[in-house]
C-alpha cells in the first residue's frame, strides 16, 4: 500500500471511525487480574481491508500527523472507559503510545489532560507510553514533557526499556512511573540463567528507583512463574491474550473466560505484594561462571490468610526444594483449612503464622518436624487487603538441621526457660495436690527449701505465699485451675501464663510456668519468674534479637558483610552486628551514642588515606539522609583498612520502618575482590576491543568494525528507527605502481597520507579501512547535512593533487533512502566511486 494513501485519508478515517481501538491487558502478577490495558490502533478500511499500526503509523510519523491519530485514540479509550463503567465493570488505567513527532506539532500534555477532564475521569486513568528511542532523541526536552504529564496527574511509562543504547542515561535524568521491559529480554528467560539474571536485575533496578515494571511479550508459563518470583509487578503478552476489541471483552465476560478487571480499591495491596522478590536474600556468587548459584537463596514462601484457611500464593525455587526434602507429602497442597489442622509437629509454626497475620508482629521461631528435624524460620506480615481483610504472610526458612533428633521437649530445655529471675519454685504432686515450696538463690542458682503445703490449686485456702494484683485476680482464678493446668501440660507439654503480683508494694508482671518431671510419679515443677522488665521492654528485646539472628544468618550465607549497624535517627544511638566475626581495623564499638560522630572520629584510622577526604565530604549526616530521601539509598565506595591492608568496601544506608519506628540501617560490604576483578577485566577488555576494531597502519577503524556498524544500522532499518546517513566509498589511485616502484614501505606512507586526507575532510564521521587502499565513511549529523559540499571539497583536492602528482582519491557517495539495506547504499556509492576513478585516470 502506498504510504500516501494513509496520509491523504487520515482525516476521513478518523471522521468515519475506520480506525478502531484494540486493548491488550496487563495482568497483575500478585492477583492474576487485569490492572491496566494498552490501546492498539487498527485501520479497518471499507475498501482496502485491515491494516495494523506498524503498516500505517510510520507513514503518518514521517508526515508528522501522528498527533491526530494519538489524540483520536485517547478519546476512543475514554469513550470505551465510560461505556465500561456504565456496564458495571471495574475501570482500570489504559496506556496510549505517543510518537516523537507528536510533541513537535501541538501541546500534547494540555490536549490530553483536557480530554480526560472532559470525560470526568481522574487523570491517572490514562497512562502515556514513550519509547526508549523517542526519549533518546532529545532527553532533556522529553524530560520536561514527562515532568509536565506527571505533575498533571498523568502517569508516564517508558516503553521497550533496554532495546536501545541510552537506557541507564535516561533513568539517571528522568523518573517514570513504570518501565516496560523489552520482550528481547523476556524471551531469554526460557533459554538460560544468564537471561534470568539480567531480567532480575532490571526489575531490581526499577524498584530501587521507585518504578514498577511490566514484562512485555510474555508467552510461556515458565516466564510467568519466574517473573512472579522476582517481583515483576505486571505481565503482558499473548500468554494471556492478544489485543481485542471492547465488544470481545464484553463477550468474553459473558462467556466467563475473561481474565477479569482488578478492583481499584485492592490495587495497593496487590502492588505491594507483587513487588516482593523471592530472591531478595540471594547468596553472593564466588564464581561468576556458576550462574546457577545466583538463585541459591534462603527458602521463602508467601501465604494469604483469611478467617477460614491459609492459601499458598507463591514461593521461590529454594523453598520448592526444601519442601521436597522435608515435607515430600505436602508439595502439592495449596490450601490449609484451619479446622483440619491437628495437634502435633508443626502446630506451633502454624499458630505463629496465624498470629503474625493478625497482629503484624515479626517473629523468629524454632520448631521440630515429625521426622525430628529442627527448623528455624522468620515470619513477617507483608500486606493486608483493605477490601477482604486477607493478610499476606512471608515465611523465610533460616536453617534446617540435616540430622534428625529423637529427643523432644526435654527437662533441661524447660529448666533454662524458667531459670531467670525466679521468685518461687514449687514441686507439686498432681494426684494429692501436696507441694514443697523453694526459694531460689539468684546469685548461686541454688534453691532453699521453705515449707510443705496442701491443696495447691485451692486458692480460697490461700496456702500459696503470693498476692495477685487485684485487677488480675478474677482472670487468674479462671485460668490457674488444676483442670486447665493438666490440659495444657497434656496438649503442649508446658503450662504458661502471665499475671501481675504485688512485689515491694507495686504490681509486677510475673510468668508462671509448669512442666512435668521425668520420674514415674505425677509430679510437676512450677516456677514464678519476675518478667516485669522483659514485658515492658519486650518489643526492644525482640527486635534486637531478631536483627542479630537475621544479620548473622545473612552474613553466614553471603560472606561479604563486614558490619551492619542499626541507628535510631532521632538520637543517633547505634548497635553494631558482626555477622561473619570479622577482625578489622574499623575501630567502631559494638554500640554507642552517636553513630556519625564515632565514624568520623575514627575515619583517619579506618579509611585508606587516599580516600579519606572524599569519604569525609560524602559521609555527613545531612548528606546521608538527604540522599536517602531522594533515592531511597545512600551508597559510598572507598577503601577501608582491614587487617592492616586497604580493601575496597561499599557502604549502603537506608531507612526502614520497624513496628512503627524509623530505623537507619547501614551495611558495610567487602567488594575488594569484585572491584579488582572488574578493574583487571576492564583493562583487558578495553585493550582487546581497541585492538580488534582498529587498523594498525592508519589508526582508523577496520573492516571488522565496519561490519559491526553495518549490522547495527540494518537492525535499526528493520525497526524503522534509522537516523539519516550516507555511505562514502574511497579508493587511492596508484597504490600498485608505488608498491612496485618504491616498495611497500613507501606504499604504507601513501596509504596513511590518503587516510589523513579523508579524515580531515570528513572529520565528524567515523572512517573505516576495509581493504588495502579502500576506505569507507558513514556520514551522519553535521557531515550528512553538508555531504555535497564535502564531496565537492574532495573533488577539488583531487584536481590539485593530480596536477602536483600527489595522492588522488576516487570517491563515491550514496544517501540512505529508506526500505533498503546498508549493502544497497554501499553498492550505489561503490559504483559512483568506480565512475569517478575512471574519470580521474583520463
Amino acid at each position: 500500500m502506498d504510504k500516501s494513501y494513509f496520509i491523504d485519508n487520515l482525516d476521513r478515517a478518523i471522521k468515519e471511525e475506520w480506525i478502531k481501538a484494540y486493548h491488550q491487558p496487563l495482568v497483575r502478577a500478585a492477583s492474576g487480574k487485569v490492572s491496566d490495558e494498552e490501546a492498539y490502533s487498527r485501520w479497518i478500511d471499507p475498501q482496502m481491508g485491515t491494516f495494523t499500526a506498524s503498516e500505517f503509523v510510520p507513514a503518518l510519523d514521517e508526515a508528522k500527523l501522528t498527533y491526530k491519530l494519538d489524540l483520536y485514540m485517547v478519546e476512543r479509550v475514554l469513550k470505551k472507559m465510560k461505556e465500561q463503567s456504565e456496564q458495571g465493570y471495574y475501570v482500570v488505567s489504559e496506556s496510549i503510545n505517543l510518537a516523537a513527532s507528536d510533541f513537535e506539532c501541538c501541546d500534547m500534555v494540555s490536549e490530553i489532560t483536557a480530554l480526560i477532564d472532559s470525560y470526568g475521569f481522574t487523570r491517572d486513568k490514562i497512562s502515556i507510553e514513550i519509547s526508549e528511542r523517542t526519549m533518546s532523541l532529545d532527553i532533556d526536552r522529553m524530560k520536561k514533557v514527562v515532568d509536565r504529564f506527571r505533575a498533571g496527574g498523568v502517569k508516564v511509562w517508558m516503553d521497550d526499556y533496554g532495546s536501545g543504547y541510552a537506557s541507564m542515561l535516561i533513568l539517571l535524568k528522568v523518573h517514570f512511573d513504570l518501565l516496560k521491559i523489552d520482550k528481547i529480554f523476556i524471551e531469554e528467560i526460557d533459554k538460560s540463567d544468564a537471561g534470568k539474571i539480567i531480567v532480575t536485575e532490571l526489575v531490581k533496578t526499577a524498584l530501587a528507583l521507585g518504578m514498577d515494571t511490566v514484562a512485555e511479550g510474555v508467552e510461556t508459563k515458565t516466564q510467568v512463574d519466574f517473573l512472579k518470583e522476582i517481583g515483576c509487578v505486571k505481565l503482558q503478552g499473548n500468554y494471556y491474550t492478544r489485543p481485542i476489541s471492547f465488544a470481545d471483552i464484553v463477550d468474553r465476560n459473558i462467556r466467563g473466560i475473561q481474565i477479569g478487571f482488578e478492583n481499584p480499591a485492592e490495587a495497593g495491596y496487590f502492588e505491594t505484594l507483587g513487588r516482593v522478590n523471592l530472591y531478595d536474600l540471594a547468596a553472593s556468587k564466588t564464581d561468576e561462571k556458576d550462574l546457577n548459584k545466583y538463585f541459591d537463596t534462603i527458602p521463602m514462601v508467601i501465604f494469604a490468610l483469611d478467617d477460614k484457611k491459609a492459601t499458598f500464593v507463591r514461593c521461590n525455587r529454594s523453598y520448592r526444594r526444601f519442601v521436597l526434602d522435608y515435607f515430600p507429602d505436602g508439595k502439592n497442597r495449596k490450601e490449609i483449612f484451619y479446622d483440619t489442622v491437628s495437634k502435633g509437629p508443626g502446630n506451633y509454626s502454624y499458630n505463629a503464622i496465624r498470629q503474625c497475620a493478625k497482629n503484624g508482629e515479626r517473629v523468629i521461631i524454632d520448631d521440630i518436624t515429625a521426622s525430628g528435624h529442627t527448623i528455624q524460620m522468620f515470619i513477617r506480615r507483608v500486606a493486608v487487603n483493605p477490601v477482604t481483610g486477607v493478610a499476606a504472610v512471608a515465611v523465610a526458612i533460616l536453617s534446617a538441621s540435616d540430622i534428625a533428633s529423637n529427643e523432644g521437649l526435654t527437662y533441661n530445655y524447660v529448666a533454662r526457660a524458667l531459670s531467670e529471675d525466679y521468685i518461687k519454685l514449687y514441686f507439686v504432686d498432681l494426684d494429692t495436690e501436696t507441694f514443697a515450696e523453694y526459694t531460689p538463690d539468684g546469685d548461686s542458682r541454688d534453691i532453699t527449701f521453705e515449707r510443705l503445703g496442701n491443696d495447691y490449686f485451692d486458692l480460697e485456702k490461700n496456702t500459696i505465699d503470693f498476692e495477685i494484683y487485684s485487677e488480675d485476680v478474677e482472670n487468674f482464678k479462671a485460668e490457674f485451675t488444676k483442670d486447665n493446668f493438666i490440659k495444657q501440660i497434656r496438649e503442649n507439654g508446658l503450662f504458661s501464663m502471665v499475671t501481675r503480683m504485688m512485689l515491694g508494694g507495686a504490681p509486677t508482671y510475673v510468668s508462671i510456668k509448669g512442666v512435668k518431671t521425668n520420674d514415674a510419679a505425677n509430679h510437676v515443677i512450677i516456677g514464678i519468674n519476675n518478667v516485669d522488665n522483659q514485658i515492658k521492654s519486650r518489643e526492644i528485646v525482640e527486635r534486637a534479637k531478631e536483627e542479630s539472628i537475621v544479620y548473622s544468618r545473612i552474613g553466614a550465607l553471603t560472606g561479604n558483610f563486614i558490619f551492619i549497624f542499626t541507628i535510631d535517627p532521632r538520637t543517633q544511638e547505634y548497635y553494631k552486628y558482626n555477622p561473619g566475626g570479622n577482625s578489622t581495623d574499623l575501630n567502631i564499638e559494638s554500640e554507642g551514642k552517636d553513630f556519625f560522630v564515632d565514624v568520623i572520629k575514627n575515619a583517619d584510622k579506618s579509611i585508606y588515606h587516599e580516600d579519606l577526604d572524599a569519604f569525609l565530604t560524602a559521609f555527613t549526616k545531612e548528606n546521608v539522609y538527604e540522599q536517602i530521601l531522594k533515592t531511597g539509598m545512600f551508597e559510598n565506595e572507598h577503601r577501608a583498612i582491614i587487617n592492616g591492608e586497604p580493601k575496597y568496601v561499599q557502604l549502603r544506608a537506608t531507612l526502614t520502618m520497624e513496628d512503627g519506628e524509623e530505623k537507619l540501617i547501614v551495611g558495610i560490604f567487602d567488594i575488594d575482590e569484585k572491584i579488582r576483578r572488574e578493574q583487571e577485566y576492564a583493562i583487558s577488555l578495553n585493550a582487546a576491543e581497541v585492538k580488534a576494531n582498529l587498523d594498525e597502519l592508519t589508526g582508523v577503524k577496520n573492516k571488522h568494525a565496519y561490519v559491526e556498524m553495518e549490522k547495527i544500522l540494518n537492525t535499526r532499518i528493520e525497526e524503522k528507527y534509522t537516523p539519516s546517513f550516507a555511505i562514502c566509498v574511497f579508493d587511492l589511485n596508484g597504490l600498485k605502481e608505488i608498491n612496485d616502484t618504491y616498495g611497500h614501505q613507501e606504499g604504507d606512507r601513501f596509504i596513511k597520507h590518503g587516510c589523513d586526507t579523508i579524515c580531515r575532510i570528513f572529520k565528524h564521521s567515523p572512517a573505516y579501512r576495509v581493504g588495502g587502499d579502500e576506505f569507507v565513511v558513514i556520514a551522519q549529523g553535521y557531515d550528512y547535512l553538508n555531504i555535497d559540499a564535502l564531496m565537492l571539497k574532495m573533488r577539488k583536492h583531487n584536481m590539485r593533487n593530480k596536477q602536483k602528482g600527489d595522492v588522488v582519491i576516487a570517491a563515491g557517495m550514496s544517501r540512505f533512502k529508506g526500505n533498503e539495506t546498508v549493502a544497497d547504499v554501499f553498492k550505489r556509492a561503490d559504483e559512483e566511486m568506480y565512475r569517478n576513478k575512471k574519470e580521474l585516470k583520463k
